[in-house]
């Protein structure tokens, strides 16, 4: 499928799923704005030609920040929403706290809502958009 331009954010690009379909949307003509946590994968992902911006699910300020940072890059004009970084915390059930559990509902459930609600808005003015949820937890 080719991009023709479009802008997608795609999250958790520093390693596996994200980072596979970031380079593989750049390649067919999509303006990838790939997102991860830390500034060592955004660097590095900077230097293998992808335009970066940092996103922490867990914190409801870094997602209006990237929100808010992804519209005015795009003049509005944001056609997908990839949300694919998460935050898993393997175990056994008996072994899980429900400070971890709530933790990873913060950044997988609540996180994602948040960053979707605050493009939505552009996506529906633009009369076109696609939203894409991906997570292995």
């Amino acid at each position: 499928m080719s991009g023709n331009g479009r802008t997608i954010l795609i999250t958790g690009c520093s390693s596996g799923i994200g980072y596979t379909c970031a380079h593989g949307m750049a390649e067919r003509g999509w303006r990838v704005i790939a997102g991860a946590r830390k500034a060592e994968d955004l660097a590095r992902l900077e230097a293998e030609g992808l335009e970066t911006i940092q996103l922490d699910y867990a914190n409801p300020h870094s997602v209006a920040r990237c929100a808010d940072e992804v519209l005015k890059r795009t003049g509005r004009e944001l056609y997908a929403l990839f949300n694919n970084g998460a935050y898993g915390q393997p175990g056994a059930v008996e072994d899980l706290t429900p400070d971890v559990l709530r933790a990873q509902f913060e950044a997988n459930v609540f996180g994602w809502h948040d960053l979707t609600c605050r493009l939505v808005p552009a996506m529906r003015q633009n009369g076109a958009g696609r939203i894409v949820q991906c997570s292995s937890v």
